[in-house]
């Protein structure tokens, strides 16, 4: 079957806004791209369903380049779940992401590969749900943030090397290495560093020798200074940037993953303990000024949440992200490439999705409204979803027109 989008606004995902355009999609794939007039003669062919978008928006599916679902949404004392029980609760979120117009995330940090299998099952048909990029455990120091939850201790460089290899045999598309302590590990120093130099170099060696990307938890300015040395693909937080790392940040292609969902949800909603709401408020301003710094900078960004895990930011309130990269000072157009484009470019399925071209793999969304025009239309105002050219949301019937 096909599917020919007619008089819409599209959003190509690099830069580019069309009013009156349209898209046809078969076989899963984009085919053609172009003004109404030039595509609308495409509506007799027999196998052809037409959507009459109305003005509404076209544009790819958003990819979020740093969520956690295994074991569903961050509920206390779920830790030590059984697996099958973790695996069964990670089935409701990764479908509400979906939903929500992502179409394709990145689990960062999984206990016991849950996201690997779960990717795996949904390549497979047996479940609905975004495409996923794996991590699997992420990597931490002896007694190192999330070394009792999803991360994997490991120590030295011949430890770290093996591991890698390991999570690569497993079947991994990416590494996550835990550079600093968190916001969620409570009495440390987010500022001191956990792997030294020497482990971070291995460990992106390993990963980038086979093609796999390497995304880092770091916060503090010592771990973000070894990950940026070493030659990390992307700093996720980074609450403690400063001018020199972004300059070579920037000088690198090493994208910043701002993550401003889970201080939001603990500050401003208030859903967390005690202490991790008053370890947020702390650093929250300081995040700010460094995504300023970063934009200044020209610092290249990719949509990351960090929903599920203990942020309490439920994943498919994904969106949520965007509007507080702009709110925190980044144009539209530039959030909605940091959700397309960019984000497909960190995790290097560019060639594949991320933009409307044609040959690429027919993930879209229809939103009403513009988002150029009001950001929070991405979270509130999703009516379709297409994924690799299969609905899987019409709240308008518009695949039936």
């Amino acid at each position: 079957m096909a599917i020919l989008f007619l008089n819409g606004t599209i959003l190509d995902g690099n830069g580019g806004l069309a009013e009156r355009a349209a898209l046809l999609a078969r076989d899963g794939a984009i085919e053609a791209v172009g003004p109404t007039v030039t595509l609308e003669a495409r509506r007799a062919d027999p196998d052809t369903v037409t959507v009459d978008l109305a003005g509404r928006t076209l544009m790819p599916g958003l990819i979020d380049t740093h969520v956690h679902l295994a074991g569903g949404d961050f509920e206390p004392n779920r830790e030590s779940d059984p697996v099958g029980l973790a695996a069964f609760r990670m089935i409701p979120p990764a479908t509400r992401t979906l939903q929500a117009g992502f179409t394709t995330i990145r689990v960062a940090g999984s206990r016991d590969f849950l996201d690997v299998d779960l990717r795996d099952a949904i390549a497979e048909g047996a479940v609905v749900g975004p495409r996923i990029l794996a991590s699997g455990r992420g990597l931490t120091t002896t007694g190192g943030h999330y070394h009792n939850w999803c991360a994997v201790e490991v120590d030295g460089v011949d430890a770290v090397r093996r591991e890698v290899r390991q999570h690569v045999k497993r079947g991994v598309d990416s590494i996550k290495l835990m550079l600093s302590p968190g916001i969620a590990t409570e009495g440390s120093d987010v500022n001191t560093e956990q792997f030294s130099l020497d482990e971070v170099r291995v460990a992106v060696h390993e990963a980038h020798k086979v093609n796999k990307s390497v995304l880092s938890h770091a916060i503090g300015i010592g771990g973000i200074r070894n990950g940026v040395e070493a030659g990390v693909d992307s700093i996720d937080h980074g609450f403690y940037l400063d001018e020199e790392q972004a300059h070579k940040m920037k000088a690198k292609g090493i994208y910043l993953v701002p993550t401003f969902g889970p201080t939001h949800y603990y500050v401003h909603k208030r859903q967390a303990e005690p202490w991790r709401i008053r370890r947020a408020e702390q650093v929250e301003p300081i995040h700010a000024s460094a995504f300023k710094l970063a934009l200044d900078v020209g610092v290249p960004i990719a949509l990351g949440c960090d929903c599920g895990a203990q942020s309490r930011m439920p994943n498919g309130d994904n969106a949520l992200e965007i509007e507080l990269m702009v709110g925190n000072g980044m144009d539209p157009m530039a959030a909605i490439l940091a959700a397309t484009r960019e984000a497909a470019r960190l995790t290097r399925i560019l060639p594949r999705v991320g933009t409307l071209e044609p040959g690429k793999a027919a993930d879209l969304i229809v939103v009403g409204g513009n988002p150029i025009d009001d950001i929070s239309r991405l979270r509130t105002g999703i009516q379709m979803v297409v994924q690799g050219g299969v609905v899987r949301r019409d709240d308008l019937g518009l695949a039936s027109t």
